[in-house]
């Protein structure tokens, strides 16, 4: 029985299981999602997983020390798949990091092996737990992790363009004067430099965007070009001054694993294989809006989208389909 479906009985009192979440990678955005998990008591065990034992250790020794000052939860250091099996949840990270000046796409190559030896690993260990991939460049290393398991499409898929959006809604709240949760406007495409936001589906508390009122001195046109842009380069910006960001990914990961084993089918533009819909093709990987539940990917939605945005969404499905192709030149 998958650990899912146990989850779904145990809100009915019907079973004892309990929630457990693997994180693979010790590095900076792995130690990061381990912390969140407990610090935000998102599950009930948490494994941190990677190849280098000390590390693990390390990471989870320090994240322990914390518990007491917490609700009560476990976290495991290990060097062994074996010990992910029954995860309801893993979460991917390892791989070559972003060096300043690099492209998410750059650093592909290294990470596309990883990747597959990883899902190779997780099939044999834990073939019926969700498998989030937050590895960069996230899209691509979905593709690959979709293409070379043997689990069911819809256990897989990568953390997408859930951060970019999310920094762009709070950074057009502060601009609007309004909560962010009254902002609903989505990034999507690449989680990188082709993304873009759909803003013809934008609305501000129920009001298209396009309707509402905009604070004096600028102009609709000026604040769309403003925020696209700002939320493009975050990452980049962030990394220039602390060399990585970690943070807000952490909790973004945090937050759809809550949504999994809460199994409350939220809405977030994750990573996955694009609905026929969007006319660009049925293998392309990228950010979409998808309903999150304990099933994984419950459903795909069709964001509704302009000319100009459905352009964009082509040329995002382009560059990553020749970035995915490029490895096997």
């Amino acid at each position: 029985m998958s650990p899912v479906v146990q989850l779904q009985k145990n809100r009915f009192g019907m079973s004892s299981k309990t929630s457990k979440v693997g994180v693979i990678g010790a590095g900076n955005v792995g130690a990061n999602v381990a912390n969140a998990l407990v610090l935000l008591g998102k599950c009930v065990k948490v494994v941190l997983f990677d190849r280098t034992l000390s590390k693990a250790e390390g990471q989870a020794w320090d994240i322990e020390d914390t518990i007491p000052l917490l609700k009560e939860m476990e976290i495991i250091a290990s060097d062994r798949y074996e010990d992910l099996a029954d995860s309801d949840v893993i979460v991917v990270t390892v791989g070559v990091q972003q060096k300043e000046g690099q492209s998410r796409l750059d650093i592909l190559s290294d990470n596309a092996e990883i990747m597959r030896s990883t899902i190779k690993e997780l099939d044999r260990v834990a073939p019926n737990s969700i498998v989030l991939i937050v590895s960069n460049p996230v899209d691509v290393l979905t593709r690959i992790a979709i293409a070379n398991s043997t689990r069911a499409e819809n256990l897989i898929f990568g953390s997408g363009t859930v951060l970019d959006t999310a920094r762009l809604r709070y950074q057009l709240g502060k601009q609007l004067n309004v909560n962010k949760q009254d902002v609903r406007v989505y990034v999507i495409g690449e989680h990188g430099d082709s993304e873009f936001v759909v803003w013809s589906s934008a609305f501000i508390g129920g009001i298209p965007l396009a309707e509402f009122p905009i604070p004096q001195g600028a102009t609709l046109e000026q604040i769309q070009q403003k925020y696209a842009e700002l939320t493009r380069k975050r990452g980049y910006n962030i990394s220039e001054r602390k060399g990585n960001t970690s943070y807000g990914i952490s909790t973004v990961v945090s937050q759809l694993v809550d949504t999994i084993l809460r199994d409350e089918k939220e809405i977030f533009p994750v990573s996955v294989r694009a609905d026929s819909n969007y006319g660009i093709g049925s293998e392309v990987v990228l950010g979409l809006p998808c309903i999150i539940s304990s099933q994984g990917i419950e459903r795909q939605l069709v964001l509704p989208r302009n000319a100009d945005e459905q352009r964009l969404l082509e040329e995002s499905a382009t560059e990553l389909n020749e970035a995915y192709n490029s490895l096997d030149s």
